[in-house]
């Protein structure tokens, strides 16, 4: 339960910390059972997932957004202006339904570790095997 809860950490404040939070559980206690080092490997790769799906995210806005400013300098028009709010509503509204579906993923985890079921989440990247 600790390597999926302890991916919360970031909402703590703390950089990476939901990287951090499984990694530590597996390098502690993953090697001492085989349940709990799954289970950490689960949950480090989801993390690690969504942080490269963070950090793609986050460029790509920035690269549109610089499109926009190039575009509204060269037209006086507001389009260019009302086109970059609807972006990022767009993008922030992306990212609480991002928020709100990792948070459903890890209680599920938890939930399934607590039961002592094996857990694998949706759309992770298998780092470790």
């Amino acid at each position: 339960m600790a390597a999926h809860l302890s991916a919360l950490v970031a909402v703590a404040g703390l950089p990476f910390g939901h990287v951090l939070g499984p990694l530590i559980v597996y390098l502690i206690k993953g090697h001492e059972s085989e349940f709990v080092g799954e289970h950490a490997k689960a949950s480090l790769n989801y993390q690690i997932t969504i942080s490269i799906l963070c950090i793609v995210a986050i460029l790509v806005g920035v690269a549109l957004s610089l499109g926009y400013l190039v575009n509204s300098t060269s037209d006086n028009s507001n389009a260019p202006a009302i086109g970059f709010g609807v972006m990022w509503i767009a993008i922030a509204i992306a990212a609480v339904v991002l928020l709100l579906f990792s948070l459903i993923f890890i209680i599920m985890g938890t939930i399934a570790a607590n039961e002592g079921r094996p857990y694998t989440y949706p759309f992770a990247i298998r780092f470790l095997r």
